[in-house]
């Protein structure tokens, strides 16, 4: 037997394959997102994020140094989804204050930025990935502040 014969057996047995659609689900590609698809939930993440690059190299690898304000705002950013909603609506509406965390993350990222760039904080690797790392984080909660609506 030919390899072309064993190739036709092995096809046989198959179904064929599902037609690719022009058009995706909007619905199933989100399906499994979660909370990070909207404004609130890209601050949080980005807030995760932050904190993650703090401890790491920060804390652990002490490379690449930041603000202490920010794991502070992070941990808010964090925190305040996933608290009750009633309670945190008592002090201030929940999507006004993950924008107003998500613009101080922004604003410290700024100046976060401009000293890095000012004092020559990229030396090694770890304070490159570390730095990138935060800007990553600063970029997500501008994009995320800026999608959340008031």
């Amino acid at each position: 037997m030919t390899d072309e014969s064993h190739e036709q057996d092995r096809n046989q047995g198959s179904p064929p394959p599902p037609p690719l659609d022009d058009e995706h689900d909007d619905a199933a590609v989100l399906e499994g997102a979660g909370d990070f698809t909207s404004g609130e939930g890209l601050v949080a993440f980005a807030g995760m994020v932050l904190l993650a690059v703090w401890v790491i190299f920060d804390i652990i690898v002490n490379e690449y140094g930041m603000d202490n304000l920010v794991p502070v705002l992070a941990t808010v950013a964090i925190l305040l989804p996933r608290l009750d909603r009633a309670t945190v609506e008592r002090v201030l509406p929940l999507p006004l204050a993950m924008k107003l965390t998500g613009w101080a993350i922004v604003l410290i990222g700024v100046v976060e930025v401009i000293i890095d760039v000012r004092f020559n904080a990229f030396e090694d690797v770890a304070s490159i990935i570390g730095a990138f790392g935060a800007y990553a984080g600063y970029a997500m909660a501008f994009v995320g502040a800026r999608q959340i609506s008031t």
